[in-house]
């Protein structure tokens, strides 16, 4: 029997996965003729899972703080962690160890974050909604609370903005609230003829984290265009209405004279 009876080990841990989800976390291994001695599953350097096919029952769940082994869905290959929470975030080894006379071990080592993700779309404002071409369009991306904070992208029009001659994206900014992390990050974009397509302009905000949340927010903002005054024609001297109050009056007058002529007639 060869020195190499155990090859290919190779272990496989889920990059992130949701907090109260459960894990898999798996070791594949080559043996070729050999017989499998043991599997060990440690998290650091204390182990919590055994699987020795020659012991009856193979598998055995040592105590440790936080893990939860389901052993329905434990076995030589895969380890299955029920409910996990933020502190079991860490590096994961499997131990493979060929059976006698070598017992060849190898060790491969994984890390698994446990996130918390966040609920609901980012948010997004900017100073107003309307914006002339040379004035700066200004805007502020915020996520909701997860843990880690998310990555935030942002986009106009379909692209993914870099900075330029044009435009300025703050790095992004985390802050911490009860245990989880907002990020925010601000976008400086000059209004030019270029970034207004018929007059309109969209502009959205990406929050990520990892492959598990990917929600984002849009606004879409208008071209502020100069308003041209009517051009009017000669103005009409007076409405009708006005041409028949102005009759009224005349009227009366003409029947305030007459009467006063009789009244001075009527005196002499």
């Amino acid at each position: 029997m060869s020195a190499d009876a155990l090859r290919g080990v190779q272990i496989t841990v889920p990059e992130a996965v949701p907090t109260g989800d459960l894990a898999r976390l798996k070791c594949d291994y080559d043996l070729e003729e050999a017989a499998l001695y043991t599997i060990k599953w440690y998290r650091g350097d204390e182990e919590f899972y055994r699987y020795v096919p020659k012991e009856s029952p193979p598998t055995r769940v040592f105590p440790l703080q936080g893990i939860h082994v389901d052993i329905s869905q434990s076995n030589a290959r895969t380890v299955a962690l029920r409910d996990v929470q933020r502190d079991l975030t860490g590096f994961y080894k499997c131990e493979v160890s060929a059976d006698a006379p070598l017992f060849h071990t190898e060790i491969k080592s994984g890390l698994m974050i446990v996130v918390d993700l966040p609920e609901g779309d980012p948010s997004m404002f900017t100073e107003k909604h309307k914006y002339s071409l040379g004035e700066k369009i200004r805007a502020n991306c915020t996520s909701k609370p997860s843990y880690p904070a998310s990555n935030l992208t942002w986009f106009v029009n379909g692209q993914q903005v870099t900075t330029s001659q044009h435009s300025l994206v703050s790095p992004s900014v985390v802050h911490e609230v009860d245990g989880l992390e907002i990020s925010q990050t601000n976008l400086e974009l000059e209004a030019t003829s270029g970034v207004f397509r018929e007059g309109k302009l969209r502009l959205r905000c990406l929050a990520t984290v990892f492959t598990l949340y990917r929600r984002s927010q849009e606004l879409e903002l208008t071209e502020d265009t100069p308003q041209l005054a009517p051009v009017m024609g000669p103005t009409a001297p007076h409405s009708l209405g006005d041409l028949g109050s102005r009759l009224e009056s005349s009227a009366q007058l003409l029947i305030f004279l007459s009467l006063t002529l009789i009244f001075v007639f009527a005196t002499r």
